[in-house]
């Protein structure tokens, strides 16, 4: 299952890539690389290798760093594997973490309290733009990095009357929807906004016609996810490596 999260992800990259002047996508070996065509600085390349040996892993990244792009660190990103985690030492990462992988039957999920909280598709250039200062300013993502989830996908607002405060951005890829971007305002948190945009988001992919749902998250926000019927499946590893 942790597969079936991994290659959605990935598909979802693809069609962040489609966007013009975020990422340019190629492919070396098992690598899908996502190269960062914004300004330099702490916005990093990003490598997603499917590798199923250390001795593939080590060739394709060995040449996707032969070709990046100027500017920036590369991210590289795989499924947490002991053969794996070895193989990325060698490159002598900056820095290198796991995190969760969790997946949610949809049909199987359980019924989440609604708080009063309207929802709706965020579409209109006025609605973006207030989405983007809230999640701005939940999100350190310089240059603006925030937009690319705003395009590649369909994102779920919640609102208080009229005020925005809370959002989650869902990209399919084939039947499995990804949960990205979950962000509420500072000052609107502890109400019960983060739990109805997620429900929201998930009966949002039940409506596209997926069967599951995939996220990434942080290992202290598992409990929390679980509470809307995602499981962990797998884990992820990235580390940050250079030349």
């Amino acid at each position: 299952m942790s597969t079936q999260v991994w290659d959605a992800s990935v598909i979802g990259w693809r069609r962040l890539a489609e966007r013009p002047g975020v990422f340019v996508w190629e492919r070396h070996g098992d690598a899908d690389c996502f190269w960062w065509t914004g300004s330099p600085g702490r916005i990093a390349h990003q490598l997603f290798l499917s590798a199923p040996s250390a001795e593939i892993l080590t060739r394709s990244v060995h040449e996707a760093l032969q070709t990046r792009r100027d500017g920036g660190d590369v991210c590289l990103r795989i499924l947490d594997r002991e053969d794996l985690a070895a193989a990325l030492d060698g490159f002598r990462p900056k820095s290198s973490n796991t995190a969760p992988l969790m997946l949610c039957d949809l049909a199987d999920r359980p019924t989440a309290a609604r708080p009063e909280f309207r929802s709706a598709i965020i579409s209109d250039s006025d609605e973006r733009a207030r989405l983007l200062r809230m999640v701005g300013g939940v999100y350190d993502d310089p240059d603006g990095l925030t937009a690319f989830f705003h395009g590649a996908g369909d994102i779920v607002g919640v609102f208080d009357g009229e005020r925005l405060v809370s959002s989650a951005t869902v990209v399919t890829a084939g039947d499995t929807a990804n949960i990205w971007s979950v962000a509420t305002a500072e000052e609107e948190r502890g109400r019960g906004a983060a739990s109805a945009v997620v429900a929201a988001a998930l009966d949002h992919a039940v409506a596209a016609g997926c069967s599951h749902a995939a996220l990434g998250t942080s290992d202290e926000l598992v409990p929390w996810y679980g509470r809307f019927g995602f499981t962990e499946v797998g884990r992820e590893r990235s580390a940050v490596v250079t030349n």
